[in-house]
């Protein structure tokens, strides 16, 4: 075993027997976790962490850690496909609407002295951390006052660097938007009632959030709420219960047409599943909103296949073009950093400070979608 893993398993040990939460199981199993590579090290300039990259025992990927904190992974959620059907089966108890954003998910905490912003897969990100003040300027207020709890936000707009999806009520830049908070160590999410009043007292952005609904009497309301949204070039919603039960989400036919406009050309980096998944999901959209069949059969083709053929055309590798903007230089390199470890190949296309912050315009490369099509366009067959 080298020297660097000898001191990592042995800050390990250390963690363990700090980290209350980290005495569910046995420091052997933890060890053994390590040692496979379901649990990996990482550090933030000073700052040590360990995070699962699989689920391990009762802790789900993402979940990460060191000898002060546990924060679990963020949980799955089911997505039901059928409304009518859906909400019956799933929500016993009152519920709310809310709203659900096209963008990427982080958990915001306090370490130390300083606001961290960690991804679901649990990396730290360091463009959310870069610009979390810009959105949500009472977030050290509302650490102090609540120091065991955890900030879930979703991450979106047009200028980020990861989801080339968004709003359409987002024009530039992007936005934090509130949607949990989760307590430390337990993963437990506060109620939607205690969350609407912390929402107010911090000022903090959220989605849009209605009701509470009841499954049997409201399922025209929240058909019509559906319809606006899709309307709106809105992804769709999380069903939440306030007190019991489960929480369950459902997307706009719009959504999923926006999914198979941007992923097709990336066939190659991309599960097929996914387009299937996607497909799927329309149809029983439309099984539940017939009068969106005609805007739907009218868009999909050109949704599967016009960026396709432009990639085709210029015969140029399979790209997609990004635009961020951070306040300071030294977390634009930390997401290079993150990027060179995940494999990421990107292109940077233009720098420049302006007004206080650093634009940046790159190109992440897909050299799998690349080489997918480009046989096919040389005239190689395959046995299918």
């Amino acid at each position: 075993m080298r020297e660097d893993e000898k001191e990592i398993l042995e800050y390990l040990r250390y963690c363990w027997k700090k980290n209350f939460y980290l005495k569910k199981y046995p420091l052997r199993e933890w060890e053994e976790a390590y040692l496979k590579r379901k649990l990996l090290f990482f550090t933030w300039k000073n700052k040590s962490f360990f995070r699962l990259n699989k689920d391990f025992k009762g802790y789900p990927m993402g979940t990460f850690f060191n000898e002060r904190f546990l924060v679990p992974g963020y949980p799955h959620i089911p997505r039901i496909y059928v409304l009518k059907t859906g909400l019956k089966r799933y929500l016993k108890y009152p519920f709310y609407v809310e709203e659900k954003i096209e963008g990427y998910n982080v958990r915001l905490i306090k370490v130390e002295d300083e606001i961290l912003a960690f991804t679901r897969r649990g990396y730290i990100c360091a463009f959310a951390t870069d610009r979390w003040e810009d959105f949500l300027p009472e977030l050290p207020r509302f650490f102090e006052d609540n120091p065991n709890l955890i900030v879930c936000a979703e991450v979106a707009g047009p200028e980020n660097p990861f989801v080339s999806e968004y709003p359409a009520y987002i024009k530039e830049d992007i936005n934090f938007f509130v949607f949990d908070f989760m307590k430390k160590g337990t993963g437990k999410f506060l109620n939607v009632s205690e969350k609407l009043k912390l929402l107010e007292r911090y000022s903090l952005n959220s989605p849009e959030i209605n009701g509470p609904f009841d499954s049997e009497r409201d399922y025209e309301r929240i058909k019509e709420l559906l319809k606006r949204y899709h309307l709106e070039k809105r992804e769709g919603v999380v069903f939440k219960p306030d007190y019991q039960g489960a929480r369950v989400k459902y997307v706009t036919p719009f959504s999923n047409l926006e999914d198979l406009r941007v992923v097709f050309p990336y066939l190659g980096d991309i599960d097929f599943h996914f387009i299937t998944l996607r497909l799927i999901r329309l149809a029983l959209n439309l099984y539940e909103f017939e009068e969106f069949k005609e805007e739907v059969y009218n868009t999909l083709g050109k949704a599967l296949f016009e960026q396709t053929i432009q990639f085709l055309k210029t015969e140029k590798p399979v790209h997609e073009t990004f635009k961020v903007r951070f306040k300071k230089e030294s977390n634009f390199f930390a997401m290079l950093a993150h990027f060179r470890l995940a494999k990421v190949n990107i292109e940077i296309k233009k720098t420049e400070w302006r007004d206080g912050y650093l634009h940046i315009e790159f190109s992440k490369i897909y050299p799998k979608a690349t080489q997918f099509w480009k046989s096919k366009l040389e005239g190689w067959g395959e046995i299918d």
